[in-house]
């Protein structure tokens, strides 16, 4: 953890806490968390079978918020009625954004076609809907952009961004939020390093992603909210702002967009 306290309470804008990997202990990964200044969490919704647990969290703790989407790992596990039960769930269980949605464009991934068919329609609900959107992005920024300039009134985070300072700009000037992980705290990560630096404040989103992508003091460990100040800290030492300023507006950033 961090040397040094906050006044501000953090959000973790992205964690995956009805995953398997925490159910274990998920009661003391909720209760760490709030005893290091986390007030809440953002959990995305990567399957339709998932969806109805991360429900009962979030009706569980109060500091739990529930997104509903269908992740593009798992798409050839889905098809076009999973998209209309999605919108039903959205009826149903009101949650603060759709998502986890979006394009992995890695090799080992599912067919691009079917994968932009799959985001395109989640973000047509989004839109239909009136609620943001929670992105994943890997290896395909160009045609994340591509997809979101086609819908009009979409806002939005593109979660652990992995894209360049120009792609981030481009981002923001279509009304969404930059979502910094873990990645940022390791000394190889220049590319984020630089959008962290670059990008307005009022853009800004930290995040997680745990139990995935661990931070370089914790890479050997599942990841947890708890650890959320150690990427605080990375993105202070490359910014003229100071700590409590930064966890200030991200937070304000996570609370807006959330409406939470």
């Amino acid at each position: 953890m961090s040397d040094t306290r906050i006044k501000t309470q953090l959000i973790d804008s992205h964690c995956h806490l009805d995953f398997e990997a925490f159910d274990n202990d998920r009661e003391q990964v909720i209760q760490r968390a709030t005893d290091n200044d986390i007030s809440d969490i953002i959990i995305p919704g990567t399957k339709s079978h998932l969806w109805q647990n991360i429900f009962k969290l979030s009706k569980k703790y109060k500091q739990l918020h529930a997104c509903y989407g269908l992740h593009p790992y798992w798409v050839n596990e889905h098809n076009k009625q999973d998209l209309i039960a999605l919108d039903k769930f959205i009826n149903d269980s009101r949650p603060v954004a759709i998502g986890e949605c979006g394009l992995d464009f890695r090799p080992q991934q599912a067919n691009k076609k079917i994968q932009i068919e799959f985001y395109e329609a989640q973000l047509d609900i989004a839109t239909h809907h009136q609620l943001p959107v929670v992105i994943h992005s890997v290896k395909a920024t160009e045609s994340i952009i591509h997809s979101i300039k086609k819908h009009k009134n979409l806002t939005g985070m593109v979660h652990s961004f992995s894209g360049s300072v120009e792609q981030a700009k481009q981002l923001i000037d279509l009304n969404f939020y930059i979502s910094i992980s873990g990645s940022v705290t390791h000394d190889k990560a220049k590319k984020i390093r630089a959008v962290a630096a670059a990008i307005p404040l009022t853009s800004l989103l930290i995040e997680t992603d745990a139990p995935d992508q661990p931070d370089s003091k914790n890479k050997n460990n599942r990841n947890e909210p708890a650890y959320l100040i150690n990427t605080l800290d990375a993105i202070t030492k490359l910014r003229a702002e100071t700590k409590e300023d930064i966890a200030l507006q991200a937070t304000l950033n996570a609370k807006r967009l959330f409406n939470i």
